[in-house]
């Protein structure tokens, strides 16, 4: 039995909305005339695994709704709940496109190849938990590839049910204009963003004697981790990003890499001004973080909020060859490499019943 259609599930809410807010406040809801506007519902009551699969779990008023601009969980409802969130989204390109699903604990993720909800398919899920923002914990979290029109409105719906301890939900997307390989947060960016340079046949050399960082690179990549697995055989590469502290504290910063690193830090009012945080006189592997004493920095004192721009060059021979930056801090923070983080895009307001 197909589930009722979207308009018909949420009438009660959009009653009381219309209610509380006014007629045109009530057109700003989820429809295939608003993408990228989500219903954000909370049922406060345990349910099963199994139970997000049953239409019925979903069928009565929910105790709480949102309206919001980005499909993330509530992070205010405690313990034992089930939510759903649910929308249309607008394709920007057309091409292929995979989505994914993180949450703890389960969690479904429904596409619809239509505006039509009663069209959506399981596409991806958690079994258990996934941290947040973890979109590659488990093989069953993102799609098979989907293909999109661009300008055409798609039906997306997420069910999550929570346990207790932390909570969290959010779906993701990767496609055509996206950087590759890097699941973004639907309605967020993710910042910073990080650049890898590369020079092609260059001769064996330390990093810091290579004139050919003083030229054009021969490409240009943008990243959203400070980590490439795969950069090429005998060229020099010079990676960049921002790292910005989260709290005051002593940092100490690693470097790995296939074959010569230097890991640096620039001023960033003045980038010439270079101190020499760790380096590489022979190779590790891509996750070889302590593999050889001189990778990482002296622990350094830095403030919260205070951004600090990092610099690898490094030299790669044979081999596929890598080069990444980590980060071990406070309170036991590990970036190991650092990566980019979601930013909430610009929002409207959510109003809450």
């Amino acid at each position: 039995m197909k589930p009722p259609r979207f308009h018909r599930q949420r009438s009660c809410f959009l009653l009381a909305t219309v209610a509380l807010t006014g007629l045109a406040q009530a057109q700003d809801q989820p429809s295939p005339d608003h993408p990228f506007v989500f219903a954000r519902e909370i049922w406060r009551s345990p349910a099963t695994a199994a139970a997000l699969r049953d239409d019925a779990t979903f069928a009565q008023p929910p105790d709480r709704v949102q309206i919001v601009s980005h499909p993330v969980g509530a992070d205010d409802a405690g313990d034992h709940f089930v939510q759903r969130i649910r929308g249309w989204i607008e394709a920007p390109r057309t091409g292929s496109y995979r989505f994914s699903i993180a949450s703890d604990d389960d969690g479904l993720l429904f596409f619809s190849p239509s505006p039509d909800p009663d069209d959506r398919v399981l596409v991806a899920e958690v079994t258990g938990f996934t941290g947040p923002g973890e979109f590659d914990r488990q093989k069953e979290q993102t799609s098979r590839p989907l293909t999109l029109i661009k300008g055409q409105r798609y039906y997306l719906e997420a069910r999550h049910r929570d346990q207790d301890g932390l909570d969290h939900l959010s779906i993701a997307w990767r496609g055509p204009g996206m950087p590759s390989g890097a699941s973004i947060p639907i309605g967020m960016t993710l910042e910073p963003e990080f650049t890898l340079e590369i020079w092609e046949d260059v001769a064996r050399g330390a990093p810091s004697s290579l004139a050919v960082f003083a030229t054009p690179p021969d490409r240009t990549e943008r990243l959203f981790s400070m980590g490439s697995a795969s950069v090429g055989v005998n060229v020099a590469t010079r990676l960049r990003g921002r790292f910005v502290p989260p709290r005051d504290g002593e940092y100490r910063f690693l470097v790995t890499a296939d074959d010569l690193a230097e890991l640096r830090m620039l001023d960033p009012d003045a980038p010439e001004s270079v101190f020499k945080l760790a380096e590489l006189t022979g190779w590790t592997g891509p996750n070889g973080w302590d593999e050889r004493s001189e990778q990482i920095s002296s622990p350094l004192r830095l403030k919260a909020g205070m951004p600090v721009l990092l610099e690898v060059i490094h030299w790669q021979g044979s081999g596929p060859g890598h080069v990444g930056v980590g980060v071990l801090g406070p309170e036991g923070l590990d970036h190991r490499p650092i990566k980019s983080t979601p930013k909430p895009a610009e929002t409207v307001e959510s109003r809450t019943r």
